[in-house]
């Protein structure tokens, strides 16, 4: 089983990459025709896209200091 914190970074991540599917299959085609909608969901795309790295980063961190 995978401690707390670990399982925390995994979870958070698989939430992050459903988000960023959805954003691009269905949120941005569903707000064709708003321009400010098209933005938002533009701009949290990016956001957690970033998100993604950053825990991509530490997961391998964890891993290769061993703690995962």
């Amino acid at each position: 089983m995978l401690e707390n914190h670990n399982f925390d970074l995994v979870h958070a991540l698989s939430k992050k990459n459903s988000a960023l599917w959805r954003y691009g299959e269905h949120y941005k085609r569903n707000a064709e025709g708003c321009e400010f909608c098209q933005k938002l969901w533009k701009t949290l795309e990016a956001d957690d896209d970033k998100h993604v790295e950053m825990l991509k980063a530490e997961i391998r961190r964890h891993i290769n200091e061993g703690r995962f």
